[in-house]
């Protein structure tokens, strides 16, 4: 049975954003370790000359003198960035998962509702499973520690997703559930999780489109919708990126 790893990562609401989004990208083991992982490291020597730069999202807009994405205060540097970025998704075929929530909303209409890690992860590990059933693989969840307090956020998380395994979801049973996945792992940024630096890379974008505010990220949003999952049958709303209410 095939291995495979989905990669999340997740953006709060707050400034202009009114959707909180988990989001990431899933990917057998090996072609994780014999083709992703090169196909990055030659992108990081390509504009920093370093494979040991954590790429992260926000530092790349930011493009600040000090750092090594000064390099991207040339914009067609920065063009030719998203350009490999783009098509390493589409060369590989790397299959997007999203939950999005907008949380005023979905308060309104569900007061003292589920608390939105629950959903979002609901949502992901099924469709997941999807996946992997129609895949016949076998898989686990990375994620990133980045916030103020990693081990609430943490702690929360693993405490969904084991009474998710124990509880099964809407639609799959935890004997499905169980048979499909097996763990969920956390790693830090100063750990250089290629998978995790990827992941960074999607949920601004796609918030930004929600929120209808100007993109600055060239081709991406084209990619996520194109490479978002749509479960075999060209629901990408549904299996890929579900938004909620």
């Amino acid at each position: 049975m095939k291995r495979y790893t989905l990669y999340l990562d997740e953006i709060l609401t707050g400034g202009h954003f009114d959707h909180f989004s988990l989001m990431g990208f899933a990917i057998g083991e090996n072609e994780y370790e014999m083709d992703i992982i090169p196909y990055v490291n030659s992108i990081k020597n390509k504009y920093f000359g370093d494979e040991k730069v954590i790429i992260h999202e926000m530092d790349i807009n930011r493009h600040k003198s000090a750092t090594p994405f000064k390099v991207f205060q040339d914009n067609d540097v920065l063009k030719n960035f998203w350009g490999d970025i783009t098509g390493m998704f589409k060369h590989y075929n790397l299959p997007v998962f999203g939950v999005s929530i907008h949380e005023k909303d979905c308060q309104s209409l569900y007061t003292n509702g589920r608390d939105k890690y629950f959903i979002a992860l609901q949502i992901i590990m099924e469709n997941f499973v999807h996946y992997l059933e129609m895949n016949d693989g076998k898989g686990s969840i990375y994620l990133e520690s980045t916030n103020a307090d990693p081990d609430q956020k943490d702690q929360q998380l693993q405490y969904h997703f084991h009474y998710l395994m124990a509880q099964g979801t809407l639609f799959y049973s935890n004997k499905t559930v169980q048979k499909r996945l097996s763990t969920i792992n956390f790693g830090y940024k100063p750990d250089n999780i290629i998978g995790l630096q990827i992941a960074d890379l999607l949920p601004n974008t796609w918030n930004r489109k929600l929120s209808g505010k100007p993109l600055r990220t060239y081709g991406l949003l084209d990619m996520i919708e194109n490479q978002a999952y749509d479960g075999g049958c060209n629901k990408k709303e549904r299996f890929g990126l579900k938004i909620i209410p």
